[in-house]
């Protein structure tokens, strides 16, 4: 039998962590749908792969057997599999479930109540989550004015305090899509005396990475992940790419097996066997944004800003985009609202790049309901 939960008028909520006890769970999007399920479901706001993962992937998984196995407790192959794709030595990829449990085991590693982490909102929704439940402080320096959204070096040096322990700086940046470019963030590097993580979660997109930067630099590290341009988002699997001074304190932090499965690791592997077909997958991506940007700016007052990535950030001519939001979602149509009023972005949208039947298809229907409440 399963015994009630405690009651607070006990006392026992005293034994929560105080970090926790007034966190708020991340919430990754609002999807709003119709009373009744609708005809069609077009899922625009996770920023995943319309098309799934290379064929070797399929053919991996259609052979899969070993469930009754543990994977390798360090991910050998794996990590030498990763280290051979992102050119670095398998000795410094750390794997894990995803980014999130990269950035988990990295913030563990590294933060204590309060210390202090900087980031550039709008940006990644989970640093801020991760830090804040570690009792982190997270430390705002906020991105350039749009459509630059520019990231403010002198900004972000000028916040540095005793306390900083990390700079996180996503690039290209979720969810504005801009890429930072190169100099600035070398800037950084080389004036900041903490650690900086650079996020490269869309960088197959961007075609640009900042690991080059960890041959001169010992306060680099460079985080990526498979779920975007290799289609394993639900395998989840990431990985960080660390220097050798901190490898030993971060795999004291990284559970065993690196929190991936047997069956995830097979896929991750096959599909680093199978880049080429990947990278077609990435350019005809990079196809479908560029002519989505097209169609959406054909229609009136709708602004796409210039996107690095596999997803497009959208102004739309009105001051609130949450009534459009919800209305595409009550159509079949989800994409991603971003409602805190301190991002400035409350006219915004995000859309992720699907196929280009569902990006017409989004377009259409967003030209109509705007239409609509024009008229």
């Amino acid at each position: 039998m399963v015994s009630a939960a405690p009651d607070v008028a006990t006392g026992l909520d005293r034994l929560i962590r105080p970090a926790l006890r007034h966190a708020e769970a991340y919430i990754p999007a609002t999807i709003a749908t119709a009373d009744e399920h609708p005809a069609r479901e077009i899922k625009l706001d996770m920023n995943e792969s319309p098309y799934g993962p290379s064929p070797k992937v399929a053919e991996a998984l259609a052979t899969f057997h070993l469930t009754n196995r543990y994977p390798s407790i360090q991910q050998d192959r794996l990590r030498a599999a990763i280290g051979a794709f992102a050119g670095v030595p398998a000795r410094q990829v750390v794997p894990g479930a995803g980014m999130d449990d990269v950035l988990t085991n990295l913030y563990t590693t590294f933060i204590d109540a309060d210390d202090e982490v900087i980031i550039a909102d709008p940006t990644f929704g989970v640093y801020r989550h991760a830090i804040g439940v570690r009792g982190g402080v997270v430390v705002d320096v906020p991105l350039g004015p749009r459509p630059d959204f520019g990231f403010d070096v002198d900004g972000v040096l000028a916040a540095l305090t005793d306390r900083t322990k990390l700079i996180m700086v996503c690039n290209p940046n979720n969810p504005t899509g801009h890429l930072i470019p190169d100099a600035d963030i070398e800037r950084l590097v080389r004036a900041a005396p903490c650690l900086v993580v650079i996020d490269e979660a869309y960088a197959e997109f961007a075609g640009q990475s900042q690991i080059g930067l960890m041959a001169h630099y010992d306060n680099v590290c460079v985080l990526r992940t498979m779920s975007k341009w290799a289609g394993l988002a639900g395998m989840r699997v990431g990985y960080g790419i660390f220097p050798e001074w901190m490898l030993g304190a971060i795999w004291s932090a990284v559970p065993a097996f690196c929190n991936i499965s047997t069956a995830a690791e097979a896929a991750a592997i096959a599909a680093l066997a199978d880049t080429d077909f990947l990278r077609g997958l990435v350019e005809r991506m990079n196809g479908d944004r560029d002519a989505l940007a097209d169609r959406l700016r054909a229609i009136d007052g709708v602004r796409p800003f210039p996107s690095a990535t596999n997803f497009l950030l959208l102004s739309l001519p009105v001051p609130d985009a949450e009534p459009i939001h919800r209305e595409l979602g009550q159509r079949g149509i989800h994409v991603r609202f971003f409602g805190n009023p301190a991002h400035g972005m409350r006219d915004c949208l995000r859309v992720s790049v699907g196929t280009a039947e569902e990006n017409m298809q989004f377009a259409d229907e967003l030209e109509r309901v705007l239409r609509e409440r024009q008229g």
